[in-house]
Formats: C-alpha cells, sequence, structure tokens
C-alpha cells in the first residue's frame, strides 16, 4: 500500500527544490526559467501545495488566483518516482478545495497537445478540453486550453 502523502502550503523556503522538481519533470525547452518560475513563486495571488511523503517533497501544484471568480493553473509537476500514485490528483483536489474557500468558480490551464496522459489525467478531474493553442510552448508545442467550472 502506498503511503498518502502530505499536502501543504507552498512555503518560501521550498523555492529552490520546486525549481528543480519543476527542470526534472519538463524538457528544457519547456521547463521555466529561473526568473520566470521564482516570479510565479512570489506572486501575491498564488495559491500553492506541496505533497511530501516522509518528509520529502515529492510533487507541487501552483496557480494564481486572476481577479474575481478565476484562477489559473501554472504548473502541476511530480517526480517520476511518485508518478501513479495519486500524488497529482491530492494535490489538485487540495487546490480545488482552496479554490472554492475563495471563491473561485472557474479554473484554466494549458496542456500540451501531445501528452495524452496530462490531458486524460485532468479530464478524469473535471476539466474540458477546449481551443488548441498553435505553438503554445515557446513555439514548439501545441496545448490545449482547459477548464473546470466548480
Amino acid at each position: 500500500m502506498h503511503v498518502q502523502p502530505l499536502i501543504r502550503d507552498v512555503r518560501t523556503e521550498d523555492a529552490e527544490l520546486l525549481y528543480e522538481i519543476d527542470r526534472i519533470c519538463f524538457p528544457a525547452y519547456l521547463a521555466y526559467s529561473r526568473t520566470e518560475f521564482l516570479s510565479y513563486l512570489r506572486h501575491p495571488l498564488l495559491v500553492g501545495k506541496v505533497a511530501e511523503v516522509h518528509g520529502r517533497i515529492c510533487g507541487f501544484v501552483i496557480a494564481r488566483l486572476e481577479g474575481g471568480t478565476h484562477a489559473h493553473v501554472i504548473t502541476l509537476d511530480v517526480v517520476p518516482e511518485a508518478r501513479r500514485r495519486k500524488v497529482g490528483t491530492r494535490l489538485v483536489e487540495a487546490l480545488h478545495r482552496e479554490f472554492r474557500k475563495r471563491g473561485v468558480t472557474r479554473v484554466t490551464l494549458e496542456v500540451d497537445a501531445g501528452d495524452g496522459v496530462a490531458q486524460r489525467f485532468y479530464l478524469s478531474m473535471g476539466y474540458t478540453r477546449g481551443q488548441l493553442m498553435r505553438g503554445y510552448y515557446k513555439g514548439r508545442n501545441d496545448a490545449y486550453g482547459m477548464v473546470r467550472v466548480f
């Protein structure tokens, strides 16, 4: 049986490790630069959750409140050895609970058009696939916009 991750809020001191995890989870041409990543983590309207197993961070999700009742998921990262163990599910569920507490009724995100696993994951979490955005990821990869309404 797998250990359930502890889900907590992102802390300032997590920044460097979260950046390193992002670099592991995405190819270099897709991963955020250090400047981009840290700007997201320092944003005053950040909503971020971290998953820990045995005191070690194994995943995180960061989002930003976009004003009113809208939020945007920036990234969901789970280290390879923790995948397929419901870490991403627990993180997104915690994020959705936080959104509801804050009055968010609409969440958007982008997912690589070639990543069927990620698309199926978000569909299972109640998102619907929307418009195809050509060249969304640095002109190299297309993305689908996805939306969840509470």
